[in-house]
């Protein structure tokens, strides 16, 4: 037996897209329709837009980091 036998790979498996991969997408989908309806003619209060999307953003992040600690 030689020492490349014995040898484990120490990084850990990944499974899937990170959070913050999935996070960024859902912004950008959302930030994405937001102008496709302003095109259309639908009126968008951008203030309440911004807030919206942020805290959506911050509470998917939030969930993901309990779930992972409960595991």
């Amino acid at each position: 037996m030689t020492d490349t036998d014995s040898y484990t790979d120490p990084s850990p498996v990944r499974r899937g897209p990170r959070v913050g991969t999935v996070v960024w997408g859902i912004i950008l989908l959302l930030l994405g329709l937001g102008v496709l309806g302003v095109g259309a003619g639908l009126t968008v209060d951008l203030q309440a837009a911004l807030i919206a999307l942020l805290a959506l953003a911050g509470v998917g992040l939030l969930v993901k980091a309990l779930l992972t600690r409960s595991d």
